[in-house]
């Protein structure tokens, strides 16, 4: 088991959604290989992180949350619910609550979320906005500071 997963989530094809994504992306540079970190991409049922519980025991979701200014940063503790608007299905704190109530796994890790707020994307297309593009440098500077402190 691995001390932490940072989980990205989004879609890359629609733009600034792909925030997630791209953090993940970024931080496998750094710290693929390293026994203490699991890295992965949700990008469709989020409802796919139960088989993947068992990996560490704490984990750090990044996803894409809308907002009326582009490029802030999100952080939340435990949720039981959305704390912004998802693009996907559902929100990743409504499946982890169902999934910690169904005692998936035992113990249930920890877990938080961190993102970046964007306007939705009006068409399809993949990059970044210049101020997710930045907010996306500031998230892969924080989760990478959590990772050097657990080594």
């Amino acid at each position: 088991m691995k001390a932490i997963a940072v989980i990205g989530i989004g879609n890359t094809i629609a733009g600034d959604d792909g925030a997630g994504v791209e953090v993940v992306l970024r931080l496998k540079k750094t710290w693929e290989g390293n026994p203490a970190v699991f890295l992965h991409v949700l990008e469709g049922d989020h409802f796919e992180i139960a088989g993947l519980l068992d990996q560490a025991e704490r984990f750090i979701f990044v996803d894409a949350f809308e907002g009326e200014t582009p490029g802030e940063i999100v952080r939340a503790a435990k949720l039981r619910r959305a704390f912004a608007p998802s693009f996907h299905q559902t929100d990743i704190a409504s499946v982890m609550a169902c999934l910690e109530t169904l005692r998936v796994v035992d113990p249930f890790p920890e877990w938080e979320i961190r993102g970046v707020t964007i306007i939705p994307p009006a068409i399809i297309g993949e990059g970044l906005t210049p101020e997710v593009e930045a907010a996306v440098d500031v998230l892969v500077e924080e989760i990478s500071r959590i990772i050097q402190e657990i080594k």
